[in-house]
């Protein structure tokens, strides 16, 4: 059987080897939890690569059900497995929620059967399954069993997962899908064809700017939720979450910027990245832009509903689903 040992520095290589728009076990994190993210990102970096790397939709799903086989093997016990020998021992030291594993399976197993959403409401739960496992699973490894905080850490993760939508139009319509909701490009003016068309003409840039309004204002409320997230956690890991919530809402602030094509990837230079980690993230932030869209009062709605998802459970006035 693989070695303990050899088992972490497996993940901790797949960690160093792969490009993330965030800190993945970085420095801040408290060194003896560092190795165990570096499983979770292995393991979940792999299972993106069979949902996303493989071209036969059959094959794809096949391997996934493999990984959750092997993902069950490492909750009784040692798995002979790169990965697994490490992730079980993970499982086991900190006593991890399986299930929460298996929901990324689960959201990498739907992007290849769902790749068409109707509204918000549709990646909220895809969310649910995709990102938000992710930042409960890093409080809990922290020692953080608070149910409002699980619920800020699911506005962020949520509205993380949405921001990476917005500026991946382009890169997801190549594998034949898109996040956009139908029902936001219908309020727009717009539909999947003329999503991709050309915005030269007033009238089509009025409505790409107004659906990339649309898109800022919703996942603004979900940010807004997560905002006191830091500080309420506080030490390295608030300082690894304020750098993250930092740099989602300046890549959801390029995404929005007036003049920039929607389908468009945001170009983020090392200058904006090192200007983002200097500028708090406040309610004020993300709700001054709101004022100067083209429909204001559109775009507060919006935003409430967006803060509304999350924060009756942040505020720990509604249960939380685990």
């Amino acid at each position: 059987m693989i070695s303990l040992e050899d088992s972490y520095r497996h993940c901790q290589e797949v960690v160093a080897g792969h490009y993330e728009n965030f800190p993945v076990a970085s420095l801040l994190m408290p060194a003896r939890t560092r190795p165990a993210i570096a499983a979770l990102y292995a393991f979940a970096r792999a299972a993106d690569d069979m949902s996303d790397e493989v071209p036969d939709t059959e094959t794809s799903l096949s391997l996934l059900a493999g990984w959750r086989e092997l993902l069950l093997k490492a909750e009784e016990g040692p798995v002979d497995h790169p990965v697994f020998r490490a992730l079980a021992d993970t499982i086991q030291r900190f006593d991890l929620p399986v299930l929460w594993l298996d929901r990324l399976i689960q959201a990498f197993e739907r992007d290849r059967t769902v790749v068409r959403h109707e509204g918000f409401e549709d990646l909220i739960f895809y969310s649910t399954l995709s990102a938000n496992p992710v930042g409960r699973l890093l409080l809990w490894i922290n020692g953080y069993r608070d149910e409002r905080l699980f619920a800020m850490s699911d506005a962020v993760c949520t509205a993380l997962q949405l921001a990476n939508f917005w500026q991946d139009i382009s890169v997801d319509r190549e594998k034949g899908r898109l996040y956009v909701p139908l029902a936001e490009l219908r309020a727009s003016g717009l539909d999947e064809t003329s999503l991709f068309a050309s915005d030269k003409n007033p009238e089509a840039a009025r409505r790409h700017q107004r659906l990339k309004d649309r898109l800022f204002a919703y996942t603004a409320g979900l940010f807004s939720t997560g905002v006191p997230l830091p500080r309420a956690v506080g030490g390295r890991i608030g300082i690894e979450l304020a750098l993250v919530l930092r740099g989602g809402v300046t890549i959801l602030e390029k995404g929005q910027a007036p003049g920039r094509p929607v389908t468009l990837r945001p170009v983020l230079t090392r200058g904006t990245w090192m200007g983002s980690l200097l500028r708090p993230v406040t309610l004020g932030r993300l709700e001054s832009p709101l004022g100067r869209f083209s429909s204001p009062e559109e775009a507060r709605e919006l935003y409430r509903r967006g803060r509304a998802v999350y924060q009756s459970q942040a505020e720990g006035r509604a249960p939380l689903s685990p």
